[in-house]
C-alpha cells in the first residue's frame, strides 16, 4: 500500500486558523471589524486567502459579512446564547455529578488550584475579556469534565467548544468584580460537593453556574438587564 504525504495546509486555512483563535480567545471581539487590506498587511498574505479564511469563518458562525463593508467578528444571538448555555447547563451537571463520583483528594486539590488561578487572573486584569482569564475559565470547567472519566461527554462538549467559548468572549467582557466574586464563590461551592462525593449537589450547583450564567446574558443581549 502507498502511501502518499499528507499536503500543506492551504493558506486560506492557516488564516482561518489564526482569525479563529483571535475571536475565541477574546483578542478580537464581537463588533471587531475585519477589513481585507489590514489582514494583509498583518498577515502578509494576499487578498484571496483572506477572503477565504472569513468565509469560512462565516460558515462557522463566528464572522458576519456585510454587503460593500467589511466583515465583523460576529455577536451570538439572544437565542443562540439561551440553547447553547441550556445544553451546556444539562452537560456540565452530568459531569460534575460524574466527577463527584470518582473524587479523589488530588482531583479536588488541582480543581482548587483551577479555581484560585481564575479567580486571581480576574482580580489582575484590567478587563475581564483578558485573553488569559478566558483560558483559566476554560481550564476549570475542562477540569471538571475530564474528571468525569467518560469520553462520550467529552466529545459533546468538545463539539460545543467553539460556541461555549464565543459565548464566554461576550460574557467576560461585561464582568464586574461583584460578579466575579460570585463567580469564585459558586466554583468552590462545586467543588466542596465534588469533594464531598455528593453527586447529586455537584450537579445541582454545576447546572444553576451555567443557568445562572445564561440568563444574565440573554438579558444582557435583549437589552433588558
Amino acid at each position: 500500500m502507498d502511501l502518499k504525504p499528507p499536503a500543506r495546509m492551504a493558506l486560506g486555512d492557516s488564516v482561518a486558523n489564526i482569525l479563529r483563535n483571535a475571536i475565541l480567545d477574546g483578542s478580537l471581539r464581537p463588533g471587531d471589524p475585519l477589513h481585507e487590506n489590514v489582514l494583509t498587511q498583518q498577515l502578509s498574505v494576499s487578498r484571496s486567502p483572506i477572503r477565504e479564511a472569513l468565509l469560512q469563518l462565516e460558515q462557522e458562525r463566528l464572522v458576519d459579512s456585510r454587503p460593500n463593508r467589511s466583515a465583523v467578528v460576529r455577536k451570538p444571538s439572544p437565542e443562540e446564547i439561551r440553547q447553547v448555555y441550556t445544553i451546556r447547563s444539562a452537560l456540565e451537571g452530568i459531569a460534575a455529578r460524574w466527577a463527584a463520583e470518582k473524587a479523589t483528594p488530588a482531583l479536588v486539590a488541582g480543581l482548587r488550584r483551577r479555581a484560585d488561578d481564575l479567580n486571581d487572573a480576574t482580580i489582575a486584569s484590567e478587563a475581564g475579556d483578558d485573553p488569559a482569564v478566558l483560558g483559566k475559565a476554560i481550564d476549570f470547567h475542562a477540569a471538571v469534565a475530564e474528571a468525569a472519566g467518560s469520553a462520550e461527554l467529552h466529545r459533546l462538549l468538545e463539539s460545543l467548544r467553539n460556541q461555549i467559548k464565543h459565548v464566554m468572549v461576550v460574557g467576560l467582557a461585561t464582568l464586574t468584580s461583584r460578579r466575579a466574586g460570585e463567580i469564585h464563590a459558586e466554583h468552590l461551592a462545586l467543588i466542596d460537593a465534588i469533594a464531598e462525593r455528593d453527586g447529586d449537589r455537584a450537579e445541582r450547583l454545576a447546572s444553576a453556574h451555567v443557568r445562572g450564567a445564561r440568563d444574565r446574558l440573554v438579558a444582557e443581549a435583549d437589552g433588558t438587564d
